[in-house]
């Protein structure tokens, strides 16, 4: 272990100092923590109880026994995945680049004292990272838990959701990313039932679950896999990964800075930390993944060319999120004074990548509605299926969240925080244009949203009309039912009502003296008036009401004949009668 604290010899800088007070700052740091959470019941106002779940994560390290044994016996770490990218940034000269992957080395090392840092922060974490970062450049506590809080304490817990401090004069004035990648699957137009597609999201969600459990057991989490926020399904065609970059500014003596951003994805060469679907139309093709890659390009740059790849590295696509740690900067004109001391100019690139991701999210959710309403078949009633509008519900879920974080990215860039306007105020001026992008993006989200809406409304107002017009087949269907019960009870109530008067009586029966003729002699024209009354009643009614309509008017005819005469009104029978 203690080899692993000495710093590397190709490091820019090898003056180290000893390794021991850097443990003990990092152990200064983790505990008041602890001290702050328990002071919930002596003075609650300026406590942090939501912090319980990273604080007991930042202690792990310190506690006896200690829960890795494994890591102190073993001289060489797990992996060799690199979980902080320190870019130096230099005037006229692009960045100076260095990957660590040993917290304790690079807590060894003096914090640049000429020139502004940017350090990327990728993947999973340990309680040792964690507590080396934020003792060296005095980090609130609350940056980590606005990244890692819902990782840590679990999804839906009461300390959750939204305890932590987001109003923008308590925020720590952290800009927060919610970056999607879409993975194609390569069946590109394959359908879908809803309920498999419920299926899919389940399973996901149960994996998910699953992982964030393992982050929460133990504290040994291998640094630098990726993390994964949660999984969107559409359709069948593509899976929407979604992860999320957090970043914060320190300010350092003379007028420099620290820019640290955090990103959830790491430096994975395949395909398995993703939760794939186990169900049948996606197990079969996990293996086939292909990342959509994310372009944005400024023209007036040249740009460095990529390096090339391990031959390890070739089997699959990396992700985009995780190659923008890697080669940041390359868009960017490091020669002009506004790259390097505003710190807004520094993440411009951040805000493409950004927008570009956001835009490829919404080119997809575009061709699912397509897809979803060449299969309505509209304005045909009778091939609506009410339930895609649970589908229509997750989407319309999905763009809502867009929406607002577009909106929060806009605020943000029209008036950024104090902390991050740099001793150069002309940098902003670079985020204009980023700002025209993302205003764009959140007017095609409100356009979606709007389709979404109306979609789903034709699925209602089709669903209710085809169910109206199986209501009025159905009360047809009983009216007819009704008549046809009626006729029956005209034929057999006079026969029923002739037997019961006569009873057995007929000699023909033996019961007595009476002819059976005279029974059908009575029944016979009693069925025929029951008969006519059935059919015909409603004309006889209506003639009826035709016959007294006539005599009216005969009698007002007569009326104003002798009123025109001056005879005066005609005698009525009533009249007659005095």
């Amino acid at each position: 272990m203690e080899s692993r604290r000495q710093p590397n010899s190709a490091d820019n800088n090898p003056q180290t100092q000893p390794a021991e007070p850097y443990q003990d700052v990092a152990k200064r740091y983790a505990l008041s923590l602890c001290a702050r959470v328990e002071s919930f019941d002596s003075n609650p106002l300026h406590s942090a109880a939501y912090l319980t779940y990273l604080a007991k994560y930042l202690k792990t390290p310190f506690q006896k026994p200690r829960r890795r044994p494994h890591v102190s016996s073993s001289p060489n770490p797990p992996s060799s995945r690199p979980f902080l990218i320190q870019y130096l940034i230099q005037e006229d000269n692009p960045p100076k680049i260095q990957p660590y992957d040993d917290p304790h080395q690079w807590a060894g090392l003096p914090v640049s004292p000429n020139c502004n840092e940017l350090l990327f922060l990728t993947g999973r974490p340990s309680a040792d990272w964690l507590n080396c970062i934020g003792s060296k450049y005095s980090i609130d506590h609350r940056f980590f838990h606005q990244h890692l809080g819902p990782i840590i304490s679990g999804y839906g817990h009461s300390n959750t959701g939204g305890t932590y401090p987001d109003l923008p004069s308590r925020s720590l004035q952290v800009i927060s990313l919610q970056i999607p990648t879409i993975l194609i699957i390569g069946s590109q137009g394959r359908n879908l039932h809803i309920k498999d597609l419920e299926v899919a999201r389940d399973t996901c969600n149960s994996q998910l679950r699953r992982a964030c459990q393992a982050v929460q057991d133990s504290a040994a989490t291998e640094s630098g896999r990726s993390m994964i926020r949660g999984v969107e399904i559409f359709d069948g065609s593509t899976i929407v990964v979604e992860q999320q970059l957090t970043g914060t500014i320190v300010h350092r003596d003379n007028k420099l800075w620290t820019i640290i951003l955090w990103s959830d994805a790491g430096h994975e060469t395949d395909h398995t930390y993703i939760p794939i679907p186990s169900t049948k139309d996606f197990a079969p093709v996990a293996s086939d993944l292909k990342f959509c890659p994310v372009f944005f390009e400024n023209e007036f740059v040249k740009t460095s060319t990529p390096p090339v790849p391990r031959q390890d590295e070739r089997l699959h696509a990396k992700q985009p999120l995780s190659l923008l740690s890697h080669h940041y900067g390359l868009t960017l004109d490091w020669s002009t004074p506004a790259t390097t001391s505003s710190p807004l100019f520094v993440l411009t690139e951040l805000f493409s990548f950004q927008a570009a991701s956001i835009l490829q999210l919404l080119n997809t959710l575009e061709r699912v509605f397509s897809e979803m309403t060449e299969r309505c078949d509209f304005p045909s009633y009778e091939h609506t299926k009410l339930e895609m509008t649970v589908q229509y519900d997750y989407i319309r879920s999905s763009l809502s969240r867009l929406e607002q974080h577009c909106s929060d990215i806009i605020t943000f860039l029209k008036s950024p925080p104090a902390k991050w306007n740099g001793p150069n105020p002309a940098g902003q001026s670079g985020t204009t244009l980023i700002t025209t992008d993302f205003e764009y993006l959140l007017s095609r989200t409100r356009n979606l949203l709007k389709t979404c809406e109306s979609g789903r409304s034709t699925l209602v107002t089709n669903d209710a009309i085809q169910k109206a017009k199986r209501s009025a087949v159905e009360a047809r269907l009983v009216t007819q039912l009704t008549k046809t019960t009626t006729r029956l009870g005209y034929i057999f109530v006079p026969i029923s009502f002739v037997t019961s008067a006569f009873g057995m009586n007929f000699a023909e029966l033996g019961q007595g003296n009476m002819s059976i003729w005279i029974w059908a002699v009575t029944v016979v024209p009693m069925l025929i008036v029951c008969v006519v009354i059935v059919e015909f009643g409603g004309w006889i009614a209506r003639w009826w009401r035709g016959l007294g309509k006539k005599e009216n008017k005969v009698n007002a005819w007569e009326r104003d004949r002798y009123q025109d005469k001056g005879l005066g009104p005609p005698l009525s029978s009533e009249n007659t009668d005095g």
